[in-house]
């Protein structure tokens, strides 16, 4: 059954299929982490059903492209964007992105945002499309970095979210595709816990130098959201 969901900060409405695949807030701080550049063209890898190319758009991006393999969830995303006067600016497409090659000649890009598939596939589990959003059924890690430095052009920008298991993985992979890491974030539920996903952006044969940001605490002392995350979430205004 599709559900008609509302964005926060921009209200966009979103089509979801509960039984399949919704957003979470990863892809919120996803969305809003990473520099756009004005005209910028974006692209989100693995779009499931397009919160974070949505965002993008409501950023700023001239044009935002979706694709994912499974073509319900581009059917739901190009159906959000028709709902809120996006057609022609957000789109999505059905692509296996290890195929990216076939799809769009390389540096076509400016932004490259992913939310990857957070686990290794584990044996005999049954193929279903949750499945293959967290677990990686279909496209490894590294097919999203090469996919993305081959979309990109010289200097564009990769935004990754991640578990923090897999950051050395996500360190090694770029620089063998040549992104230099630049802006990194560690993503805490409260002051006292682990993190539990971080925010990573490259450049496309950028320079060395990495900024690591302070760490973003979703929760603070009274349950509430903190106005760090608020901010992160595109609740405050960038410019404030």
């Amino acid at each position: 059954m599709i559900r008609e969901d509302y964005l926060p900060s921009c209200g966009y409405r979103i089509y979801q299929d509960p039984a399949e695949f919704t957003f979470t807030t990863d892809s919120v701080f996803l969305a809003h982490f990473p520099h756009i550049v004005t005209k910028a063209r974006a692209l989100e890898l693995g779009c499931g059903t397009g919160a974070v190319s949505l965002f993008l758009a409501a950023r700023g991006a001239a044009s935002v492209t979706g694709v994912d393999i499974n073509p319900r969830m581009t059917e739901l995303l190009n159906k959000s964007a028709a709902a809120n006067g996006l057609t022609g600016r957000v789109q999505a497409e059905t692509l296996d992105i290890r195929a990216i090659r076939d799809w769009c000649p390389t540096e076509s890009f400016d932004l490259v945002a992913a939310n990857p598939p957070y686990r290794h596939s584990g044996s005999g589990q049954e193929r279903k499309i949750g499945t293959i959003a967290c677990h990686e059924k279909t496209a490894v890690l590294e097919d999203f970095f090469r996919a993305a430095a081959y979309a990109l052009h010289s200097r564009g920008r990769f935004a990754l979210v991640q578990l923090p298991d897999r950051f050395m993985e996500s360190m090694e992979l770029a620089v063998r595709y040549k992104l230099q890491p630049k802006r990194l974030q560690w993503v805490h539920a409260s002051v006292d816990k682990p993190a539990w996903v971080f925010l990573l952006e490259m450049v496309k044969n950028g320079s060395y130098g990495l900024a690591v940001l302070p760490p973003l605490v979703l929760y603070g002392a009274n349950g509430g959201l903190t106005e760090q995350a608020r901010r992160a979430m595109g609740e405050v205004p960038e410019e404030a």
